[in-house]
């Protein structure tokens, strides 16, 4: 390595490098998951199994079990190529959603053994032990007392410990289980790992392997000034802050807040209006607490215990974020007349469920009455007290749902909590991505050229001006408002076509696939019909009327 660099003249004059003051006192644990996105989905630990995910548009192997990894299959893998070395390998889809709520929950145990916990590196936890050390007795038993609480939650750490965050998530993501308190031992602890495991694009690794640089000893041996005009300071960055030599501002994760209350009943008590004040205590003390992190609760939960028996619960979900003790009061309420108590009550119980940022009411400057019920506020408490009194079963909506298939973009919302109360849904709109309108030029070689029954679908003044009168101006008019639960057979010589087809494929994923020409269309007696040609069968069917 000396050879090298002395032929290249860019090494000879190398300037010390400058002297910066590491972090002062901090330890940082780095917990790494390699198995994460396997430990969330609910796989057989007897088979083996991987997950997938799909870079450059093509399937790859991120995560494998042991079973897996006997056979050969290795992350980064093809797909084809992992079946044909274990042709019984689960596959499953990596899920990134669970991964991030599990990596909360981890996180939320972190908070035990220190206050510091961050999630900025990926599958990690890092924490700052050095103030917790003399709490847990050393590095050795906490690192013993947090594996065995994650271990319990049913993950698997790799866990390093070291005066630099990236060198103990470094460390972590080799599986090098050690401890280096000192940040003068950093250096050589680090040394023997491979420059691949830094965060380098390809292009550079190779030039750094083409100069015979291959571990992180040889990068720290080379000039700086060099290092930086052949590769970029942003390799200097990295080891400086492998090396402790230079400090990285980490985010901190904070528990979101949660608000529990009890009350004990001086006896058991079997009447509504004698243990209901408690009640009302604790929704104020619960507004109180919602009013001070201005934030509001879209879930609540209240849990009697009840003598000799055991407790049961009420929850309430609200259709926005709210912080009305009175309108909770009221709700429950509702629900505790119409819920006989099985045994007398002895103690009460309010738990806060999801707690969402507060949104107050859009109001004008003089206080118009109209413009303060403009939100629906008003509109969605009568309807949480409908469902309060009769049952969410009883008082649905509809929502929308991102399905292009016309019979799946509906369904019934049974009450659950929604930021956009009073919010009008309507059959979804037709996108370029999946449903396409047929232009002149790219009619599919399948459909019919003429027929004498059918009318020509290319546009025409007539049918311009029937697309008029639908107010085609607006894609959503290209929609009926009444949509037929099963479309019903038609024969096509008893319909006048008035519009270019649009052809929804979709559903091939979950077996709903379907292949449809749909169209506007008229029959004799003038109603206006929303039709379409199945591509499978080639039969006509009746799926809407526009009025």
């Amino acid at each position: 390595m000396l050879a090298l660099a002395q032929t290249l003249p860019l090494f000879e004059e190398s300037p010390p490098a400058p002297e910066r003051r590491p972090e002062a006192g901090r330890l940082w644990l780095c917990a790494h998951f390699p198995d994460l996105a396997l430990e969330v989905l609910p796989i057989n630990p007897a088979r083996p199994a991987a997950t997938v995910e799909e870079r450059k548009g093509r399937p790859v192997i991120h995560a494998v079990s042991a079973g897996a990894k006997q056979a050969g299959v290795e992350p980064g893998m093809a797909l084809a190529a992992a079946l044909a070395l274990c042709p019984g390998l689960d596959i499953r889809s990596r899920d990134p959603m669970a991964e991030r709520e599990a990596l909360n929950r981890l996180a939320e145990t972190g908070l035990d053994f220190t206050p510091w916990v961050s999630l900025d590196q990926p599958e990690s936890l890092l924490l700052e032990i050095r103030a917790s050390l003399n709490l847990f007795g050393g590095t050795e038993k906490l690192r013993v007392g947090l594996r065995s609480r994650l271990a319990a939650l049913g993950h698997s750490p790799v866990i390093a410990i070291a005066p630099s965050s990236e060198a103990s998530a470094l460390l972590a993501r080799l599986g090098l289980e050690t401890t280096v308190s000192e940040t003068q031992a950093l250096r050589s602890a680090l040394g023997r790992v491979p420059i691949a495991a830094l965060s380098l694009d390809e292009k550079k690794v190779r030039r750094l392997l083409k100069t015979g640089v291959r571990h992180l000893a040889d990068l720290w041996r080379l000039p700086r000034d060099g290092l930086a005009r052949r590769y970029g300071s942003e390799l200097l960055r990295q080891l400086d802050a492998l090396s402790g030599a230079e400090t990285r501002i980490l985010s901190a994760y904070h528990c979101p807040p949660r608000f529990t209350a009890r009350r004990e009943m001086p006896l058991a008590l079997e009447r509504l209006d004698h243990f209901f004040p408690a009640i009302e205590q604790m929704t104020e003390e619960f507004a109180v607490f919602l009013k001070a992190r201005d934030a509001a609760a879209s879930e609540l939960k209240l849990i009697l215990h009840h003598q000799g028996r055991p407790a049961s619960g009420l929850e309430l979900r609200f259709r926005s974020g709210n912080r009305d003790a009175s309108h909770w009061c009221r709700l429950l309420r509702e629900k505790l007349e119409r819920s006989p108590l099985p045994a007398p009550l002895i103690a009460v119980e309010l738990e806060s469920g999801s707690i969402v940022p507060f949104e107050p009411e859009r109001t004008d400057l003089f206080g118009d009455e109209t413009a303060q019920s403009g939100d629906g506020r008003d509109w969605q408490a009568v309807l949480e007290q409908l469902q309060a009194r009769l049952g969410s079963h009883a008082v649905q909506r509809l929502a929308a749902v991102a399905d292009h298939r016309p019979e799946h973009a509906l369904h019934r919302d049974g009450g659950k909590s929604s930021r956009t109360p009073g919010r009008v849904f309507h059959t979804p709109t037709p996108e370029p991505t999946h449903v396409g309108w047929n232009k002149r030029r790219r009619i599919p070689a399948d459909r019919p050229k003429s027929r004498d029954s059918l009318r020509s679908s290319q546009p025409t003044e007539e049918n311009e001006a029937s697309a008029a009168s639908y107010g085609t101006n607006s894609l959503l008019s290209l929609r009926p408002v009444w949509l037929l639960t099963e479309p019903e057979p038609l024969a096509a010589k008893d319909i006048r076509l008035l519009s270019e087809a649009e052809r929804i494929e979709s559903g091939w994923w979950d077996g709903g696939s379907i292949r449809r020409d749909y169209h506007r269309a008229t029959d004799r007696r003038g109603r206006r019909l929303w039709v379409y040609r199945d591509l499978h069968d080639g039969g006509w069917y009746l799926h809407g009327l526009y009025g």
